[in-house]
């Protein structure tokens, strides 16, 4: 994986030659830094006037593709002209309602966790209707050992139709039917143009799925990791600001006119 900015003129060339930008990013770790709850998380003003600049520009989309749910993440960003998708991008397409059996698994899962790790210290469960997450930021390590066992638990009394994921200080069950984030990108792809140039930044085991979904894109993860399916790495969100600089710059560079060369000088008089 090679950093972004030793491989500028690279991805300078391929943002120049391309006739428009698909422009993915994920919320947590990578367009603001993570905190100890969810609710402390907050978007600078730096960052969100150059996402802001971004979707206003005319040869660029952008989405905000994040595991929270939709309202959530769109109240965080607080930029219009972005496309928002939460739940790993079920959430922001139409006909989004779960199936009623699954969604009775979800909630009886849900329950039994519930009644299994309230009284463990540092672990809550937070619910986001079609799925839900175990967190256990603020819990010790024999807590989150406790929680692990539970939940992992659980997952197994549960039908192949969902999928446990673990992410950074969090685990995370969700129906299969609610898809990933490659899926959701694969999807958003084909309502915009075909050959736009597709830029995904994200920082967590959720995201590779989107990075193995666009082998000829611009896939970034943010943060030290060997194991990713990202061509490219960002060290933390203050890097992600820099390229969301860098990427303006480029697009603006484009879309000025050549300066007319100056033609020699002539003497038309005989």
């Amino acid at each position: 994986m090679k950093r972004v900015f030793d491989c500028w003129p690279e991805i300078a060339a391929r943002v120049r030659a391309a006739g428009s930008v698909a422009l993915f990013l994920d919320f947590d770790g990578t367009l603001a830094p993570i905190r100890e709850t969810p609710e402390e998380v907050r978007l600078t003003q730096p960052v969100r006037r150059a996402v802001a600049r971004l979707a206003g520009h005319r040869r660029v989309r952008v989405w905000v593709i994040s595991g929270r749910k939709l309202a959530d993440v769109r109240s965080k960003t607080g930029v219009s002209g972005v496309r928002y998708l939460g739940l790993h991008g079920w959430e922001g397409r139409a006909g989004t309602g779960l199936q009623q059996e699954t969604q009775r698994a979800l909630d009886r899962a849900k329950r039994m966790l519930e009644n299994q790790v309230k009284k463990l210290p540092g672990i809550w469960i937070e619910d986001k209707g079609s799925a839900f997450a175990v967190h256990y930021r603020c819990a010790g390590e024999t807590e989150a050992s406790v929680a692990r066992h539970e939940i992992y638990e659980v997952a197994e009394h549960l039908n192949g139709g969902f999928r446990l994921l673990s992410g950074k200080k969090v685990w995370e069950i969700l129906p299969r039917e609610v898809g990933d984030k490659g899926s959701a990108v694969r999807r958003e792809l084909t309502r915009f143009e075909p050959s736009a140039l597709p830029i995904y930044i994200g920082d967590d085991l959720t995201d590779e799925r989107a990075f193995l979904a666009l082998p000829d894109g611009l896939t970034i993860r943010v943060g030290s990791h060997s194991l990713t399916r990202a061509r490219f790495q960002l060290r933390d969100p203050g890097e992600v600001y820099c390229f969301l600089e860098k990427l303006e710059e480029e697009l603006s560079a484009v879309a000025k006119p050549r300066p007319l060369r100056a033609l020699p000088a002539r003497n038309y008089l005989r």
